[in-house]
């Protein structure tokens, strides 16, 4: 599809479901940074990748035995971090389809996010000790670096008598950390000193989620109060979509949005940003219902619900570039949300007028003429007028001429990551073509040899010839 036919004015949310995936034990899901990819963590212990082209399985990986908690995509899409309800984290290399790092803590993993531009690091949440920060080693034989991050005395576990986190991820550039509480509290953590550099106390229940703004600095939170903060983030140096933070400004966490369904008191599965980070996307965990609501990130008005069928919706996520959403039921189906884009033909020229209904064209008489005559008497050789025109034209561009270079592309600011300083290296799934025993060369050219029929004057076992 091309692009620049489509209506800058469109509404960046999906309207209802174009196709399912039949994952029978899928618990997550999660797009890649490009959004080309889509994993998902099973309740059986492996983690399937699929493409969003063909909508096919490409890997199966196999985590271990125990269910998987989650996973996370690293930046370049090559890896994949997956926990389990275990306290065991695999980082995948999907080119190798190997494992790079195996990681054990002593308790479930709660969350675990990669590094937005490390491949190198993640942060993980055990439920009983505190988070922690892995540096994986640099030759295949290093041990992974594990540092623990004390975030503060309120959420500490009266058993292991560690700060404990619920839930994490990482801010845009990956210099600070957001860990969430059971107390109520959200902590922004600096990955080089793993110091506290700001907090704030959001409620006195436990904070389930929390997710980062691919386009701006906010975050937003949901706790087990059944209230979702977008909380604006003010940190040293960092400029924001409102203003720019002097140097000497302190840090702080600030809520500027709160979001609730005060008729029903639902539950939210998960709490999300759109592309575009304008709007609140978040699933809910009400009976046997499965809607997506989606609001605005300002005023907290809500924008769009999407119904879906009468299943309870387990996770959701979005994609990063388009207006595309995926939801995970408990029946393990994944449904994809998306729009039927409207084309806008009049960019693509200027002259097209598009008709809401059937015309009837009237043909002119000398339309096919050679020659036509002007009101003014006068004639006109359409053939000698279009090769004079088509030579001009040549001319023209002979004077224009410029030397091209392929080198260099122009991406779309539309369609770029507005999240990254630099380009990263386009990584691609390699593809495995698995061939039937039957169907290998080998096999065939030794079918074919038994089959060949007898010709003519060939002979046989008995010295004898075959003529018709």
């Amino acid at each position: 599809m091309n692009r620049k036919l489509l209506d800058p004015f469109e509404p960046e949310y999906p309207e209802a479901i174009e196709a399912c995936l039949d994952d029978e034990y899928a618990v997550k899901c999660a797009f890649s940074h490009n959004g080309e990819l889509l994993a998902t963590s099973r309740s059986d212990g492996f983690c399937y990748i699929w493409d969003m082209d063909t909508l096919n399985v490409m890997r199966k990986l196999s985590h271990s035995d125990t269910a998987l908690a989650g996973l996370s995509w690293s930046r370049s899409g090559r890896y994949i971090l997956t926990y389990d309800e275990a306290g065991v984290c695999v980082v995948w290399d999907l080119q190798t389809q190997t494992i790079r790092v195996r990681v054990e803590f002593g308790s479930a993993i709660a969350c675990a996010r990669m590094h937005p531009r490390n491949n190198a690091q993640f942060v993980v949440c055990p439920v009983r000790e505190a988070p922690s920060l892995v540096t994986i080693g640099k030759g295949e034989s290093a041990e992974p670096m594990i540092q623990q991050i004390r975030i503060s005395a309120e959420s500490v576990d009266q058993n292991t008598k560690a700060a404990s986190g619920t839930c994490c991820c990482f801010g845009k550039k990956g210099v600070y950390a957001f860990f969430g509480t059971s107390k109520g509290a959200i902590y922004a953590v600096h990955t080089a000193t793993l110091e506290v550099t700001c907090s704030a106390k959001l409620s006195s229940s436990a904070v389930n989620t929390v997710a980062r703004n691919p386009r701006g600095s906010d975050i937003v939170t949901s706790s087990s109060d059944r209230i979702l903060r977008v909380c604006e983030v003010y940190l040293p140096g960092q400029e924001t979509r409102r203003k720019v933070v002097a140097a000497g400004t302190p840090p702080s966490i600030t809520v500027i949005t709160k979001i609730q369904d005060i008729v029903n008191r639902v539950h939210w599965a998960q709490a999300l940003f759109s592309s575009s980070g304008d709007y609140i996307v978040s699933g809910i965990q009400h009976k046997a219902e499965h809607n997506i609501y989606i609001w605005d990130k300002l005023s907290g008005s809500l924008v769009k619900m999407l119904t879906g069928p009468n299943e309870l919706l387990e996770d959701c996520a979005v994609h990063p570039l388009r207006a595309i959403y995926a939801s995970v039921s408990t029946f393990g189906i994944i449904y994809m949300w998306t729009r039927v884009p409207q084309q806008n033909w009049n960019a693509f020229a200027p002259g097209f007028r598009e008709l809401e209904e059937n015309i009837d064209y009237t043909e002119s008489e000398d339309i096919f003429d050679r020659r036509i005559v002007q009101e003014n008497g006068g004639t006109v050789d359409c053939v000698l007028e279009r090769i004079l025109q088509d030579a001009h034209a040549v001319a023209g561009a002979d004077e224009t001429e410029m030397d091209i270079d392929v080198d260099i592309t122009d991406n779309d600011p539309l369609f770029s990551d507005s999240d990254s300083q630099s380009e990263d290296d386009g990584f691609v799934i390699p593809v495995r073509v698995e061939c039937d025993d039957k169907l290998s060369p080998t096999a065939v050219l030794s079918e074919l040899e038994v089959q060949q029929p007898l010709t003519n004057n060939e002979p046989t076992e008995s010295g004898q010839t075959i003529t018709e």
